[in-house]
């Protein structure tokens, strides 16, 4: 190994091992979207006490380093390519800037560790969801390509052979778990349907001396084909179940200031009550709320507007604001996985690192991977 190539290499190792200490890993409500005072306290004794880890851990690498100075058959590299209005406290949005981290010598137990790539799913055997609900994957390890793992993924609907993508990003939702992957299809999953996942990963490669160390399985069913349609010219909200309506509801988005995202949403999460927080509000006594993004987009009762709601003026922080009987009403018909639609509201597109976005992302551009690039 040449002198600039060491400098490198040590300069790469301790980027890796700082971020890796002090990065953001606030965790989301249960299992990925939530947040509270206890564990922003733990978050931030965590940084504190990082950069003492992570300089330690860098003195190690220091040593393999060295050792291999004049070793150039030891001399091994790997490059992990990665990956707005705030109304309630909650992670950032995943990075999706590529990082490069320098490798430990083989003969390394932390080498053989961060060797293993271990998956966890979000998703839980035997719940119902909505037909927007995609499958979600996280990553103990950075993969180098996914087309090993595309081959080892295999989706029956009512046991038949579907075809699906995976489309990558970084994330810090799991601590942990620095890649995310969701797999879906070129449309919704049909309503009333029985879906198998299948992960047949183990011991598979995942990329420059990486393997993944478990297969996995899921198997879960949609509901009804429910889709809300928020329109804000007229500032109302029509849902469909099936094809047959719902209702219509009036509401109120995000002011000028404050703008509700465009684009399809995915229902992440519910919660009666809940607590928000923000520039001139805190509460814990929020009804009826359906969550849309990890920055705080909700459809949820607003008794406090119900002059803004009925007259149709946006005014919330960009949220949905919904009169409580309609919240109430609303609660009991859209479920996890449900798809909400904002045609024309003022804000940006929703991307996939807002919360479940993938909607908006074309199929076309889908199949090319993300983060983690197909071809």
């Amino acid at each position: 190994m040449t002198e600039n190539e060491f400098e490198r290499t040590l300069r790469e190792a301790f980027d890796a091992r700082a971020r890796a200490a002090v990065g953001d890993q606030v965790s989301p409500p249960p299992p990925r979207f939530a947040t509270g005072a206890r564990s922003a306290r733990r978050h931030r004794r965590a940084r504190l006490l990082a950069p003492l880890a992570a300089a330690a851990a860098v003195i190690g690498v220091v040593s393999s380093v060295a050792a291999l100075r004049d070793d150039s058959s030891g001399d091994r590299h790997e490059v992990g390519v990665g990956g707005q209005n705030s109304t309630v406290s909650s992670t950032g949005s995943p990075d999706l800037r590529p990082t490069t981290a320098g490798s430990l010598p083989s003969s390394s137990p932390q080498m053989a560790a961060v060797r293993q790539v271990h998956i966890k799913l979000h998703n839980a055997d035997g719940a119902v969801y909505g037909v927007g609900m995609p499958v979600i994957a996280y990553f103990s390890g950075m993969i180098a390509e996914s087309k090993t793992l595309s081959a080892a993924t295999s989706i029956t609907v009512n046991g038949k052979p579907c075809h699906g993508a995976w489309y990558f990003e970084r994330s810090s939702a799991l601590p942990g778990y620095p890649l995310e992957g969701h797999l879906r299809m070129s449309t919704y999953w049909p309503a009333h349907a029985k879906i198998h996942v299948g992960l047949d990963t183990g011991g598979r490669s995942a990329g420059q001396g990486r393997t993944f160390d478990d297969s996995l399985t899921l198997d879960f069913s949609t509901g009804a084909q429910t889709i809300a349609v928020v329109d804000d010219k007229t500032h109302r909200m029509t849902v469909t179940s099936d094809g047959k309506k719902v209702g219509t509801f009036p509401v109120s988005l995000g002011s000028a200031s404050t703008p509700t995202m465009s684009g399809t949403k995915v229902i992440m999460a519910k919660g009666d009550p809940i607590c928000m927080s923000g520039p001139g509000y805190d509460s814990c006594d929020i009804r009826y709320t359906q969550r849309l993004s990890y920055d705080g987009e909700y459809l949820h009762a607003a008794p406090w507007n119900l002059e803004n709601i009925k007259a149709g003026i946006d005014s919330s922080h960009g949220t949905t604001n919904l009169l409580p009987d309609d919240a109430k009403r609303l609660f009991g018909v859209l479920e996890v996985g449900d798809i909400v639609r904002y045609p024309n509201a003022s804000g940006p597109l929703m991307p996939v690192s807002a919360g479940l976005g993938d909607w908006n992302v074309p199929w076309k551009v889908w199949l090319l991977g993300g983060a983690i690039p197909t071809r």
